[in-house]
């Protein structure tokens, strides 16, 4: 795969910091200083940092094809598009973002590879998408303490100091809809069934499952595994028909679940889907991801679908941080169809734009104060994009909180709010340790 280099820049989220320019570029904890007397400051540093330019060189490990290019595409074009934005606003006291883009297809062992290529020139990881690929890299990472802004909402990862987690894990938003199902809308008797991936996020979608079962006692008829590599659903279609499942939650990815759903229909089998975040794109509906583009042969089958997330309807500017997010894209991404995901890169480099600024305002862009500044950034409210979230030393989920959208036709990105955010009992109460 061919490597992709974007230079781009970082929030001024401290405008107050007045740092004083350095001059020299450094390798791994070395410290450089500037200014005379007691003015002098002094910036420790790291692998990825060129205090000479005032640049920070960050790694993007993400799928570009593959079967989860839906995902990592809009994503990475909304890390690119907020930090090109703040880039042309000042950056922080002048530091500059360089962008290294791996494409790793959603293989696990290129993942490990494209790790091994790049981590010698960053400063850390501002993207590892998916849980698989992710957890193949963890061990490596933590122990030379890159930072992993990782797109994948595992609840192992929570608890690591060494990945900055936005949004809810896949184990509550599976529990705060079997939450709303059950005691909300008073399906306490219907069936359910899980369909997953037979991996690390399928297994988190299994735990939520799991302990909405244990709280709620609901009938579960059928739990049906598939693995990434799977072409043909004819048996996980046919055995949630033969279980008599009303309500199917799906654990997956956007090719398996339209791949999923279609045989499903072909056979006549149209229970209530409700979609882990990371199984929707809104390609499932049409060619182009808009109302404009051909229909694609399960639209019709998708329409009613839920699906599950964290994240503020596309164009509702009574969300706070919508409006500014609607003009940096149309300046920085102006071709970007509505997408959930786009949003989450969006905010994923909001938050590591403040890890960077809390790093710099402490003197130390080493990979160690880049972690400490994560473990110690508090609160991070993202305009209501995605729910507030909290980071300290003590880890755990940054928030809690699901909403609930259903596949409709007239909405933008073909998602309606159904169910604003909320926060089951269960969801309050579970534990996650670390990976």
């Amino acid at each position: 795969m061919r490597r992709r280099r974007i230079t781009t820049g970082v929030v001024l989220c401290a405008a107050a910091l007045v740092l004083a320019a350095c001059s020299t570029s450094t390798g791994g904890g070395a410290t450089t200083t500037s200014g005379s007397g007691t003015s002098a400051t002094t910036m420790t540093t790291g692998p990825g940092v060129d205090t000479s330019t005032k640049t920070i060189t960050l790694g993007v490990i993400t799928p570009l094809t593959g079967p989860a290019a839906l995902i990592g595409k809009p994503l990475t074009a909304g890390q690119q598009a907020y930090f090109d934005y703040v880039n042309a606003h000042g950056g922080i006291d002048g530091w500059k973002i360089k962008l290294d883009i791996m494409d790793d297809a959603y293989d696990p062992q290129k993942h490990v590879q494209d790790y091994n290529s790049m981590v010698g020139s960053v400063a850390f990881i501002a993207q590892s998408l998916g849980s698989p690929t992710t957890a193949a890299i963890e061990s490596q990472a933590k122990a030379n303490s890159v930072l992993l802004g990782t797109a994948a909402q595992s609840s192992a990862f929570v608890n690591e100091s060494d990945n900055l987690v936005i949004g809810t894990p896949y184990a509550i938003d599976m529990a705060n809809a079997l939450d709303y199902i059950t005691q909300g809308l008073g399906q306490k008797n219907a069936k359910f069934a899980l369909v997953y991936q037979n991996d690390d996020y399928g297994a988190d979608g299994m735990k939520g499952y799991k302990a909405a079962e244990a709280a709620y006692h609901f009938k579960s008829v059928a739990e049906v595994p598939y693995n990434v590599t799977d072409t043909s659903f004819t048996s996980q279609a046919t055995a949630l028909k033969s279980s008599g499942a009303q309500w199917v939650m799906v654990t997956a990815i956007p090719t398996a679940a339209a791949t999923l759903i279609g045989t499903a229909a072909a056979l006549k089998y149209f229970p209530h889907w409700v979609l882990q975040g990371p199984a929707w794109s809104e390609y499932l509906m049409t060619s182009t991801g808009v109302a404009s583009g051909k229909p694609t042969p399960i639209e019709k089958a998708m329409v009613g679908a839920w699906v599950l997330g964290f994240e503020a309807a596309w164009g509702d500017t009574s969300v706070p941080g919508m409006s500014q997010f609607l003009s940096i894209t149309k300046q920085y991404e102006p071709h970007q169809i509505p997408d959930g995901y786009y949003m989450y890169g969006y905010c994923l480099a909001e938050a590591e734009a403040k890890v960077i600024a809390k790093a710099i305002s402490e003197h130390n862009l080493s990979r160690a104060g880049i972690v400490n500044a994560k473990e110690h950034l508090g609160t991070v409210d993202f305009g209501g994009l995605i729910p507030t979230a909290t980071y300290t030393p003590a880890n755990g989920p940054g928030d809690r909180q699901t909403d609930i959208g259903q596949v409709d036709l007239t909405s933008p990105g073909f998602l309606k709010i159904i169910k604003p955010y909320f926060e089951s009992t269960v969801a309050q109460s579970m534990t996650f340790a670390a990976g």
